[in-house]
């Protein structure tokens, strides 16, 4: 991998490489595009999931043209297809997650040269499958915890030995082990809060319109947003925080989820593919963008110390228009959703910006759209008022957001690059 020094101008200026070779696939996380090693699924105007009863994709809210702060996204690194970044307390390092099954140290401006983790003999990592997600918690220095899908296409979350320099993937700890049958919508997401309880995002398994109905059902983990305490109780590799809302219950029965007994990790069901969920390290709210079927992405939110399991209605809903039915009873609409217009196609989360060098979006939450590599602000997260700016800066073939050791923000491109947020020049 090569390293492209910091005075490269910002993508927004400079020719979008490889768009002929685009192919947005809406039921995907990260999108499965023409690149090699990663086959394209269905265009839009192959899919031929039902709108609503008008026929009409409705969204809370717009974009406006320009927000109230622009930026600009400098490239400062190349490696292979990363789809994630991720930094730990008191570390001067950026982890940089390789889809293919690595994990890279970003240090002193270069990577080191030997892998943190090199598990590709063991991971799938065609089309949407591979290494997805890395997680540092806040209280176990010694390990970190990642997300892959393994060569039967078996979603694994493990903890791993770290020295903080290599992990020992000989002593690996699986803490879940969720099968699925098609190898779309991993998701892949882990975040950590301050208490040290780990949520890991899940798609609803794969395939369109969500077949097994995995999504609306609590007895089991696909389609969900889960949380765990990665210590070991009661003859599990982790226990079940008694604060979740199915935990020492034995049965739910939200809406139109007949009763069943319930997983009692779930915090939240019915998602699709909700690619890049965090938790908001300063106040807890949970973000769920959740990847949109054929009409409608949507940004979700768990407002902290939520004690109801919620519903996002999926997939009986798509945002906020009917999918294959009514509105479940008790489901929760997004704080905003938009429709597949402008190149839009698939929402890509996504972080509540808490650094220093842009103080305009101190609190707000920053997104963006994989097919457009358009970043974006989300202006009022409240339900039915949603709105969303335009930050003036894209990146081509856009993957993950994520908060470097300083505590600004960096995104990823599937193409390779590693980009930096900064005020743009005035």
């Amino acid at each position: 991998s090569t390293i492209v020094p910091f005075s490269r101008p910002p993508i927004s200026t400079r020719r979008r490489r490889g768009a002929g070779g685009l192919r947005c696939s809406l039921g995907v996380g990260v999108l499965a595009i023409g690149l090699a090693g990663v086959s394209a699924s269905p265009s839009v105007s192959e899919r031929k999931a039902p709108l609503g009863k008008d026929g009409v994709a409705r969204t809370s809210g717009t974009v406006a043209p320009r927000a109230d702060v622009e930026i600009a996204a400098v490239e400062f690194a190349r490696t292979e297809q990363p789809i994630g970044v991720v930094s730990r307390r008191d570390d001067q390092t950026l982890y940089v997650i390789e889809k293919p099954g690595r994990i890279r140290a970003y240090r002193n401006g270069a990577f080191d040269q030997t892998p943190v983790l090199d598990i590709v003999a063991r991971v799938d990592s065609a089309n949407e499958r591979g290494l997805l997600g890395l997680a540092f918690s806040p209280l176990i220095r010694d390990a970190l915890f990642i997300d892959y899908t393994d060569a039967r296409g078996v979603v694994l979350v493990s903890e791993v030995p770290f020295d903080g320099r290599v992990a020992d993937i000989s002593r690996e700890r699986v803490l879940l082990r969720i099968p699925k049958q098609f190898n779309e919508h991993n998701a892949g997401t882990l975040s950590f809060d301050r208490k040290g309880l780990l949520y890991i995002a899940i798609g609803d398994g794969g395939s369109s319109g969500d077949p097994k109905g995995n999504a609306q059902r609590t007895d089991v983990l696909l389609g969900k947003v889960l949380r765990i305490d990665p210590k070991p109780s009661a003859g599990l590799p982790y226990s079940i925080p008694p604060e979740n809302p199915f935990a020492g219950r034995a049965t739910s029965s939200l809406g139109t989820v007949k009763t069943v007994k319930a997983r009692p990790e779930i915090i939240a069901f019915g998602l699709r593919n909700p690619w890049r969920a965090t938790v908001d390290a300063e106040t807890g709210d949970v973000w769920i963008p959740d990847v949109g079927e054929s009409r409608v992405e949507e940004i979700n939110r768990i407002p902290t110390g939520s004690s109801s399991a919620f519903n996002f209605g999926w997939s009986l809903r798509e945002g906020r228009q009917s999918f294959k039915g009514p509105r479940p009873k008790n489901s929760v609409e997004p704080v905003f959703d938009y429709p597949h217009a402008d190149g839009r196609c698939s929402v890509v989360g996504g972080v509540v910006y808490r650094g220093s060098a842009i103080p305009a979006l101190q609190g707000r939450y920053v997104f963006g759209d994989v097919c457009s590599g358009r970043i974006q602000v989300l202006d009022d997260p409240v339900p039915g008022r949603g709105r969303a700016s335009d930050l003036g800066a894209r990146v081509s073939y856009l993957t993950s957001f994520g908060v470097g050791p300083d505590g600004e923000l960096v995104t990823t491109s599937l193409e390779g690059g590693l980009y930096r947020l900064v005020p743009a020049p005035t």
